[in-house]
C-alpha cells in the first residue's frame, strides 16, 4: 500500500481518533483472513534515549503488528528514529491520552495496544495477546518489570515485582478494538492515571486476560527527587481520577501488597520504598493543592470520555 509513513497534524489540542487506513483482506500482511490484525501505539516526546530499543523490539515480534508513533513535537531525533521502524508517524499533542486516541485510529485493526516509549516487549507479547483475545477476553494485561540505574531504580523494581499477578495492581495495555471504542477510549482530561481509568471501564464490558510474556520498563537513571517530580506532574490527573471514581480510586491507592503484608518491607529495599511512597504522595498533594488554589480548569470534571 503506497501511503506516507509520516503524517503531520498541525495542532496541539485534543483530537478524536480518526481512521486513516482500513486493514482489509488481501494485503499480504497476515497469513489468513482468520488472523487478527494488531496495531501498537507509542506516544513520544523527546524520547531519543529509548525509542530505538522500544520500536526494534516491537518490530521483531513473533506475531506481526503495525506500529504507530504519535510524537508530541519532539525537539530531538525521536521522530527521525521512529520513521526507521514505524508504519506511521504522526505529530500531535498535547498529552499522552490524546496521542493514544489519535494513534488508535491510524489503522483499523482488530486489536490495539499501547506502550510507552521506554518499554521493550518480549518477543511473544503480541502473539500471546492475540491468543487471549481469541478466547474471548476484551483486554489483556502484560506484566512489567523495571530496569534502571542506581538505588532508587532498584527500589522501583522491587515495588513493581510486588504487583506481579495482582489484578488490582495491573492495568490492561491491549484491547479488542471494539471494546476500546465501546469504552470511549482514553479520557482526554487525565494524564497519569488514564490507564487505570480505561481499565476500570473496559472491565465493565468483559473479562481481562494476562500474558506470560512481559515488558521491560527502562527507567534509566532514577533519583528520589526525579521520581517525586514525575509523580507530582501527574498530581492533577490523579486528583481528577479521584473525583471521577470516588471510593474506587481510594481502594486502588491503598490496595498494595506491602499494606496487607508489612513484612515485605523488611529488607534492603523496604525503607527506600516507604520513603519513595511518602515523597511521591507529598508531591501529588502539593500539586493538587496548587492547582486548586489557582483554580486550574483541569480539576473540573468533564464527560470523562474522549470518544463520545
Amino acid at each position: 500500500m503506497d501511503s506516507p509513513r509520516f503524517v503531520r497534524i498541525e495542532c496541539n489540542v485534543p483530537l478524536k481518533w480518526r481512521p486513516l487506513i482500513h486493514i482489509t483482506e488481501g494485503l499480504g500482511f497476515l497469513d489468513s483472513a482468520e488472523d487478527l490484525s494488531v496495531s501498537i501505539v507509542v506516544p513520544t516526546k523527546n524520547s531519543m534515549r529509548t525509542i530505538r530499543q522500544c520500536l526494534k523490539a516491537t518490530r521483531d515480534q513473533s506475531y506481526p503488528c503495525f506500529i504507530v508513533v504519535v510524537d508530541n513535537f519532539s525537539t530531538d531525533e525521536t521522530a527521525s528514529i521512529a520513521r526507521e521502524y514505524a508504519d506511521r508517524v504522526i505529530a500531535a499533542g498535547p498529552e499522552r491520552s490524546a496521542q493514544r486516541n489519535i494513534g488508535a485510529g491510524a489503522f483499523l485493526t482488530d486489536v490495539v495496544g499501547f506502550i510507552d516509549s521506554d518499554m521493550v516487549l518480549s518477543r511473544s507479547v503480541v502473539e500471546e495477546v492475540v491468543q487471549n483475545i481469541r478466547v474471548g477476553h476484551v483486554a489483556v494485561v502484560v506484566p512489567e518489570w523495571t530496569s534502571g540505574n542506581g538505588y532508587w531504580a532498584r527500589v522501583r523494581a522491587y515495588e513493581r515485582s510486588l504487583y506481579a499477578g495482582a489484578a488490582q495492581n495491573e492495568a490492561a495495555r491491549f484491547f479488542a478494538t471494539e471494546a476500546f471504542e465501546q469504552a470511549g477510549g482514553f479520557d482526554l482530561n487525565l494524564t497519569g492515571p488514564e490507564d487505570w481509568d480505561l481499565d476500570i471501564r473496559v472491565r465493565l464490558i468483559g473479562t481481562v486476560g494476562r500474558t506470560n510474556a512481559d515488558i521491560e520498563h527502562m527507567e534509566g537513571d532514577v533519583t528520589f527527587l526525579g521520581a517525586c517530580r514525575k509523580k507530582g506532574y501527574y498530581g492533577l490527573g490523579l486528583a481528577r481520577f479521584a473525583k471521577k471514581h470516588g471510593s474506587q480510586s481510594i481502594n486502588l491507592a491503598i490496595d498494595r501488597p506491602y499494606f496487607r503484608k508489612p513484612s515485605l518491607l523488611i529488607n534492603r529495599w523496604g525503607p527506600g520504598l516507604v520513603l519513595l511512597k511518602l515523597g511521591e504522595g507529598t508531591a501529588v498533594i502539593v500539586s493538587a493543592l496548587r492547582a486548586s488554589i489557582r483554580g486550574n480548569p483541569r480539576l473540573k470534571m468533564g464527560n470523562g470520555h474522549s470518544g463520545s
